[in-house]
């Protein structure tokens, strides 16, 4: 076999490999279908004031949303921009008119004075990204 014919097959195999796509969702199950759906969804406030706390003082809010999409609504994650932040959120797929809520727990040990706090939620919406925010005054 020439030299050039081995390279062209070479070419042509590397070509063939990165052509497939085996993250497809249209090649997957029909939840894997569902979840590549966009959706749009409404919080019914993105901002949360906690006032005055006590240093040291663990604090929570629930933020709630509505699924105004006609696809079903998943979040993929929730990433505050602080460990003294964590989320519950729901994991489940939030069906279109339904709604579903974001929890924030705050931990204000070894912070004082005024705190923002900011936290990015993942959808499968347009935006994909959407902020929450949090405050307090820790005393």
């Amino acid at each position: 076999m020439s030299r050039y014919l081995k390279y062209f097959i070479g070419i042509w195999v590397i070509f063939s490999f990165a052509s497939c796509n085996t993250n497809n969702p249209k090649s997957g199950s029909k939840e894997r279908q569902e979840k590549h759906a966009l959706s749009s969804i409404e919080f019914y406030e993105t901002e949360y004031d906690f006032g005055t706390i006590a240093g040291g003082e663990l604090v929570t809010h629930r933020f709630i949303f509505k699924n105004t999409g006609n696809a079903g609504l998943y979040i993929s994650k929730v990433m505050a921009d602080c460990g003294c932040t964590v989320a519950d959120y729901e994991k489940d797929e939030v069906k279109p008119g339904a709604e579903g809520y974001i929890e924030l727990i705050f931990n204000s040990e070894g912070f004082r004075g005024l705190q923002i706090k900011k936290v990015n939620v993942y959808a499968n919406t347009i935006p994909p990204v959407h902020e929450l925010t949090i405050a307090a005054t820790i005393k």
